[in-house]
C-alpha cells in the first residue's frame, strides 16, 4: 500500500472526531456553477409589537453573501407573516430592483395575540434548506380576544443550564496543548454564568474555569494519553453538575489562528511525536473560505511539533473567515473561524433640531455618515421613527442589517445582543467575537445536489400544455396569451413544441390580473384544450419549533393592551388606522372605480374617441371583435370572413392612405398590438372600443396611425375571471408582485384636515426609500403625533460597496 495512501486512511480513522466543531465544507464544485452565488436577505421592520389592525412596513436588503454587494440575481422576494401555530396567515411576492424591495401587512382586526414570525426568502434560498432565510419575531396584542398574555410555548421547560465544550480546531490531541472554549446557556437560549473545575479520570483537579462573556469563555488543557476528562461545575443556583469533556485522539493536529497588532493572520499548529512522521512529508493545503466561498488556498507544512505562519488579509473582505487545513486529497483535518474587520464599522449619524418636542410638533432630521471619509458613501437606507415602548427595548444591542449579514446568518443558533459586537464602543467587542466563533462554529451550507434545484426567480413564469381533443399531437398550433387587470396589459403569441407545451417566463404581473390562454390554429381559429400549470406559489415549510429557538423577551402586556383598548375606541369613531389616516387620504384622492381609472390610463393619447362602444354583456356572445363592430361605428367597414379566406379586413373611411385601402392601427389598452389580436382576444374580456378616425386624432401615431386607430380597453383587475376552463381557452386568476403602499404621515397644520382628529399613530414616520450621496447631507421633516412618550429613531442600509450601516437616536414627546 502506497505511503500517500496510508496517510489517509490512518488520518480517517485515528483523527478526525465526531466533535461539534466539525463542519468541514465540501471543496469539490457545484454541478451547477449558479450554486456557487450565495444570496442573503435582510428586512428592516418599523417596530417589534403590533395591536390588532396595524399596518406592519418592511424594507428588504438582498446581498451576495461574499462581499455584500446589493445583487439583482432573484427579482422575487418572498415575505410571509407565520402564526404561533406555524401557519402562513398571509403573504406577499416583493419586487426586487437591483436588491432593495419594500412592502408591508395589514393586519386583521381579529388577529389572536401572540407570538408571530415574518419570513423572508427567494426561491433560489430554498437549495440551502432554510439556512439563509430571514427570520423575525414580532408580538402582536389583540386588545378584545381576552387573551391573559402573549402565550410563550418554551416557559414550560425546566430551566436546566447545559454546558458544551469546543476545542479549538476541532479536537484534542494527547500530549498537545489546546485552547478549548465552552458555553452556558439555559433552555431559552440565554448565556449564563458559571465557574467550575476540570478533572481527569484519575480524579486529579487540572485546571479551572469561569465564564466571561455571556455564558462563554475558554482555558488550556493538555490532555494525556489513556485519561478522560470531565468538568464539574455550578452556576447561580449553587447546583454542582458534571459534564464530560470531548474525547482526546492520539493523533492529529491543533489548529490556532488569531488576528496580531498588524491585523494579519497567525496561523499555528502543534501536532505530537506520533502525529509528526505522518505529515512531515507531505504537501497540506491551508483554505481561506467565506461564506462557503474559497478566496484562497496556500500551500502548508508541518515539519516540527510547532509550525507558525502569518498571512496577510489585505485582500479579504469584512466577515467571518473560515480556515480549514486538508490533505491534497482534500481531507479535512481541522478549521478554525476569525473575523476580520477591514474599518472601523460606518455609523449613520442621526440629528434632531430639539431634544423635546410638544405633541404635533414638527421634527427636522438630519442624516449623515460618520467613519473614514474615504470609505465609499453611496448607497441606500430606510428609517422608521416609532414609539419606543413597541420597540425592542430590552436589549440595548438588538439585531440590526450589519449583525444578520456579517455574523447571524453565518453560524449556528441564536445570539444573544448580536449588535454589541459591531459597536465600536464596546472595547472587548472583538475579543468576545472570538469567543462567540470558537463556541457556536462555522455554520455550514447544505448543498444539494440530489433534491429539485430551485432556480432564481425573475418576474412570473405561464406554462402549460396545448393539445387536440382527440388527443393527438398538435401540429400546425400555437398559444395566444393575454393578461388583463388594473396595472398590467399584456396580449403575445407563444410557439408549442412537438408535444404541446409552451412557456412563457419572466412575466411582469403587480397585483391582481387575469390570465386567458387559447389555442390556435395557422387559420387563426380557436383549436386545442389548453391546460395551464399551477401559477401558484408553494412556499417552503414551516419548522414546528420555528419559535423555540429564538430568546422570548419581556413585554409590558398588560400596560400596552390598556393602552390599545383606550386608543382602539377613538380609531374607530374617526374611522383611523395606525399609520394611515384615513379621512385625510379619502380628501387627497377618493377611491375611484378601478374601470374608469383604465380607461383614462388607455386614453392617455388622445384622452377622447372620436367613437366608442361599450361592451354589454348581451354583446358577449359574439364570436369575435371584429363581428362585434360591423355595423356599429359610423364609416368602419368591417369585410369578412369570406369564402377561402377566413381573414377579416377593416377600413376606416376618411383617413386612407395615397395606395388606398389600409388595415388601422391595433391598439390593446393604449399598447400597440398586431391586427391579428382583434380575433384572438375574447369579446368577455373588453369593456368598451375606441375608433380615432379625424386627422386630426390620429395625428400624434403618425405613419402608423394614418389608417385610423382602434383601442381595445380590456376590464380592470381580474374580476370577471372564474377560474374555469371553456372550449376556447382557460382562463384564470393570478396574483403577481404586491403593490406596495405609501406610508401617510399628516402634516399638523392649524388648517388642515387632520387639525380635529386625534393622532394615535406609534409609527411616525416611515420612509424606506432614502438615497445616500457621499458627504451630502440628507434632511427629513415630518410630525410628531399625540402620545407622550420616548420616541426611537432607527436607521438601516447599505453602502453601494457591500458595506452594511445602522444609526439610532431618541427624543420625548410631552
Amino acid at each position: 500500500m502506497g505511503k500517500s495512501i496510508l496517510f489517509v486512511i490512518v488520518l480517517t480513522v485515528l483523527f478526525i472526531p465526531p466533535s461539534p466543531g466539525n463542519n468541514f465544507i465540501n471543496l469539490s464544485p457545484s454541478v451547477d456553477d449558479s450554486l456557487q452565488v450565495i444570496e442573503k436577505v435582510y428586512l428592516h421592520v418599523d417596530r417589534d409589537i403590533y395591536n390588532a389592525n396595524d399596518d406592519i412596513w418592511f424594507k428588504a436588503y438582498l446581498v451576495d453573501a461574499l462581499d455584500h454587494i446589493l445583487t439583482d440575481h432573484s427579482s422575487n422576494l418572498h415575505v410571509e407573516l407565520i402564526s404561533p401555530s406555524s401557519e402562513i396567515i398571509s403573504n406577499r411576492i416583493i419586487r426586487l430592483d437591483g436588491g432593495l424591495g419594500k412592502g408591508d401587512f395589514k393586519l386583521s382586526d381579529d388577529i389572536r395575540s401572540g407570538r408571530y414570525i415574518i419570513r423572508a426568502y427567494t426561491n433560489y434560498m430554498r437549495n440551502f434548506s432554510d439556512q439563509l432565510f430571514f427570520i423575525k419575531e414580532i408580538n402582536v396584542i389583540n386588545a378584545n380576544d381576552g387573551q391573559a398574555e402573549i402565550s410563550d410555548k418554551v416557559k414550560y421547560v425546566i430551566n436546566n443550564i447545559r454546558l458544551d465544550f469546543f476545542p479549538e480546531g476541532g479536537s484534542l490531541v494527547d500530549n498537545v496543548s489546546s485552547v478549548v472554549a465552552f458555553k452556558a446557556v439555559d433552555n431559552l437560549g440565554k448565556g449564563r454564568d458559571v465557574t467550575g473545575k476540570i478533572y481527569s479520570s484519575d480524579g486529579d483537579m487540572i485546571t479551572t474555569f469561569k465564564t466571561t462573556h455571556l455564558g462563554m469563555g475558554t482555558f488550556s488543557l493538555r490532555p494525556l494519553p489513556g485519561l478522560s476528562y470531565y468538568s464539574i461545575f455550578r452556576g447561580a443556583d449553587s447546583v454542582d453538575a458534571r459534564v464530560e469533556l470531548p474525547a482526546s485522539f492520539l493523533t492529529g493536529i491543533v489548529f490556532s489562528a488569531s488576528i496580531n497588532q498588524d491585523n494579519e493572520l497567525l496561523i499555528t499548529t502543534r501536532t505530537n511525536p506520533e502525529t509528526l512522521p505522518l505529515v512531515s512529508d507531505h504537501d497540506l493545503v491551508l483554505s481561506l473560505s467565506i461564506r462557503n466561498e474559497v478566496i484562497n488556498k496556500i500551500p502548508y507544512k508541518i515539519n516540527s511539533l510547532l509550525s507558525s505562519k502569518v498571512v496577510p488579509t489585505d485582500y479579504l473582505p469584512d466577515g467571518i473567515l473560515m480556515l480549514t487545513l486538508f490533505t491534497k486529497e482534500n481531507l479535512p483535518l481541522s478549521e478554525r473561524l476569525v473575523y476580520i474587520e477591514r474599518e472601523a464599522p460606518l455609523k449613520i449619524q442621526i440629528g434632531t433640531d430639539k431634544a423635546t418636542y410638544k405633541k404635533r410638533d414638527p421634527v427636522i432630521l438630519n442624516l449623515s455618515l460618520s467613519g473614514d471619509s474615504t470609505i465609499e458613501r453611496e448607497g441606500n437606507m430606510s428609517l422608521a421613527v416609532v414609539d419606543e415602548r413597541l420597540t425592542n427595548n430590552t436589549s440595548e444591542f438588538p439585531r440590526t442589517i450589519s449583525s444578520w449579514f456579517l455574523l447571524e446568518s453565518d453560524i449556528r443558533g441564536t445570539i444573544e445582543y448580536p449588535s454589541y459586537y459591531f459597536d465600536s464602543s464596546n472595547p472587548d467587542r472583538l475579543t468576545d467575537m472570538d469567543l462567540l466563533l470558537l463556541t457556536q462554529g462555522w455554520r455550514d451550507f447544505a448543498w444539494k445536489y440530489d433534491i429539485t434545484f430551485f432556480p432564481p426567480e425573475d418576474g412570473f413564469t405561464i406554462s402549460g400544455k396545448l393539445k387536440k381533443y382527440n388527443n393527438k399531437p398538435p401540429e400546425d398550433l400555437r398559444v395566444t396569451l393575454g393578461i388583463f387587470g388594473s396595472g398590467n396589459s399584456l396580449f403575445t403569441s407563444i410557439p408549442i413544441d412537438s408535444t404541446g407545451k409552451f412557456s412563457l417566463p419572466g412575466v411582469d404581473i403587480t397585483g391582481k390580473a387575469t390570465l386567458i390562454v387559447s389555442g390556435f390554429d395557422k387559420k387563426d381559429k380557436f383549436k386545442g384544450l389548453v391546460i395551464l400549470d399551477s401559477v401558484k406559489y408553494s412556499p417552503a415549510e414551516v419548522s414546528d419549533n420555528q419559535h423555540d429557538v429564538l430568546i422570548p423577551r419581556e413585554t409590558n402586556y398588560e400596560s400596552l393592551k390598556t393602552n390599545f383598548t383606550i386608543n382602539e375606541s377613538l380609531l374607530k369613531k374617526y374611522k383611523l388606522s395606525d399609520t394611515i389616516n384615513l379621512g385625510t387620504v379619502n380628501i387627497v384622492a377618493e377611491r375611484r372605480d378601478p374601470q374608469l381609472v383604465k380607461v383614462e390610463s388607455s386614453r392617455m393619447m388622445y384622452s377622447k374617441p372620436d367613437d366608442e362602444l361599450v361592451v354589454t354583456n348581451q354583446m358577449e356572445s359574439y364570436r369575435n371583435i371584429p363581428e362585434l363592430m360591423k355595423g356599429k361605428f359610423p364609416g368602419v367597414e368591417v369585410i369578412g370572413p369570406r369564402p377561402n379566406d377566413p381573414e377579416y379586413l377593416i377600413y376606416i373611411r376618411g383617413v386612407a392612405s395615397v395606395r388606398g385601402p389600409q388595415l388601422p392601427l391595433v391598439l390593446i389598452d393604449g399598447i400597440e398590438a398586431d391586427f391579428k389580436d382583434l380575433t384572438r382576444i375574447p369579446v368577455s374580456e373588453i369593456d368598451r372600443i375606441d375608433i380615432l378616425k379625424l386627422v386630426s386624432s390620429t395625428v400624434i401615431y403618425g405613419f402608423r396611425g394614418a389608417n385610423g386607430v382602434i383601442n381595445l380597453i380590456t376590464k380592470a383587475g381580474g374580476r370577471y375571471a372564474d377560474n374555469k376552463p371553456d372550449n376556447l381557452s382557460a382562463k384564470l386568476r393570478i396574483y403577481g408582485y404586491n403593490a406596495p403602499r405609501i406610508f401617510y404621515s399628516p402634516q399638523h397644520l392649524s388648517d388642515s384636515a387632520s387639525a380635529f382628529k386625534p393622532d394615535l399613530r406609534y409609527t411616525i414616520y416611515w420612509n424606506p426609500d432614502i438615497n445616500l450621496e457621499g458627504n451630502k447631507k440628507i434632511i427629513l421633516k415630518y410630525y410628531n403625533g399625540d402620545n407622550s412618550s420616548l420616541i426611537r429613531v432607527i436607521a438601516e442600509g447599505i453602502t453601494t460597496s457591500g458595506i452594511p450601516i445602522t444609526g439610532k437616536t431618541e427624543y420625548e414627546v410631552k
